[in-house]
């Protein structure tokens, strides 16, 4: 049995999401062929009795007093199943676009399911469907974790022994806090000191040749507007073999994000930089108690170039950006704030201003890319057929793509705010298009 403080990565994540929404949305499409499919209630039930068995389904966040400790988890008892509203897939985007106003409260229940029964016309299935939607607090799962989550509820994979926690009660936390805080400042200097010598470190290997040079940042563009409570979501289920050749399907969804990017600017008569660039998420060796294990970096998408050059410059641009990212020489730039007691970390992230928009950004979009493993999942006769994610939008950035595999089929989403994209239909026309062009060229 442990305490379970949240690693300081998780943390922030957790402080961060009373400013910036960010939870995940996990969306799996069961088929049911020729059989009978299941009422949301009938789903509700064996959901409740597998989750009983996933030891992350079954936790809570528990702040400290006055935040003079890392919040901790603790166990959780409440466990909550809704029944979504679309009887045919057409209505699926926007009921899933709904669901994004109401954020889980990860003081109570860090994840919540939602299931759309009985749906007509799903891609690939050749009877009704059923959809269900795993809402998740980033806090508990990175990409690779809650796919991991997932997995445990609907088929027979597992993320591991998870040990048990059991808080200390919150006065004791509070007086650990404050006793505490002399030496974790005391750390946080001495750490703090060694980061100017790492980064000058970064730059002569870089000058050097032995790192590769950062991307320059991106002039803002018409889809780095400040999003509103609009939400709009696209899916675009395709077999996984026509995005993945001598590349992979990360590369090239790349590359087709830069021609519908590209080209959906120049439609709504807005500039399109030379240094245009996605900030792409990448995974990272995961630290002891960290749930939350990924970065994010930037990566040229190469406008005006010709459509079957793209894939292997975008390639090596995102080898390079992995390269640079994967330093350990970041981990002691980064050591100090993973240091910070706990009561100066939360008033950093509480300081943060989401209206001050800076004049380069890491990206005109986001791309998250995860591949949730084979598709033999399995829900009360149901076989898994495709999945889906939803990267969340923040204060600058208004359009964001995700690409999420589950055996051979890979769903290519959009998920857009009217501030940056107000037709969603004409964006996914042009990401369709995209994609049919590069599976051509590949």
């Amino acid at each position: 049995m442990t305490d379970g403080l949240l690693s300081p990565r998780d943390a922030r994540t957790f402080w961060a999401s009373r400013v910036i929404p960010s939870d995940q949305f996990l969306l799996y499409c069961f088929d049911h062929g020729a059989g009978p499919a299941p009422s949301a209630a009938e789903v509700a039930d064996v959901v409740l009795a597998r989750a009983s068995s996933v030891t992350d389904l079954r936790l809570r966040i528990a702040p400290a007093p006055g935040d003079l400790e890392h919040p901790a988890w603790a166990p959780g008892e409440v466990a909550d199943v809704r029944e979504g509203i679309a009887h045919t897939w057409d209505a699926v985007p926007a009921a899933v676009a709904r669901l994004f106003a109401r954020q889980v409260d990860a003081t109570v229940a860090p994840w919540r399911l939602h299931v759309f029964p009985r749906v007509a016309g799903a891609p690939r299935c050749t009877g009704l469907a059923t959809v269900v939607v795993l809402q998740v607090a980033h806090a508990l799962a990175d990409g690779r974790r809650s796919a991991d989550i997932a997995r445990a509820l609907f088929g027979a994979g597992g993320i591991g022994e998870v040990p048990v926690f059991r808080p200390l009660p919150g006065p004791v936390r509070a007086a650990r806090g404050l006793l505490g805080l002399p030496v974790a400042l005391a750390r946080t200097v001495a750490l703090g000191a060694l980061a100017p010598r790492a980064r000058a470190a970064i730059d002569r290997r870089t000058a050097a040749g032995a790192l590769p040079p950062a991307v320059p940042g991106c002039p803002s563009t018409l889809l780095n507007a400040a999003p509103d409570a609009t939400r709009d979501v696209r899916m675009l289920v395709r077999d996984g073999a026509s995005l993945h050749s001598e590349h992979t399907v990360t590369v090239t969804a790349l590359a087709a994000v830069s021609l519908a990017v590209e080209r959906y600017l120049r439609s709504r008569g807005g500039s399109v930089p030379a240094e245009l660039s996605a900030e792409v998420m990448v995974a990272r060796e995961r630290r002891h108690g960290e749930r939350n294990a990924f970065g994010n970096v930037s990566v040229p998408l190469y406008p005006g170039e010709p459509a079957a050059e793209r894939p292997g410059r975008i390639a090596a641009a995102l080898a390079a950006a992995r390269e640079r990212a994967a330093s350990p020489l970041w981990r002691t730039v980064g050591a100090a704030e993973d240091a910070a007691p706990s009561s100066l970390a939360v008033l950093g992230v509480r300081a943060f201003d989401p209206t001050l928009v800076p004049d380069t950004m890491a990206g005109a979009t986001v791309l998250s890319s995860v591949h949730r493993g084979p598709a033999d999942l399995e829900l009360l006769g149901g076989r898994s057929v495709f999945t889906a994610g939803f990267p969340a939008l923040s204060p600058a950035m208004g359009l964001t793509h995700g690409v999420h595999g589950l055996g051979e089929t890979v769903t290519v989403s959009a998920t857009s705010s009217r501030t940056a994209v107000p037709d969603p239909d004409a964006y996914a026309d042009l990401l369709a298009a995209a994609l049919d062009e590069v599976a051509q060229d590949r």
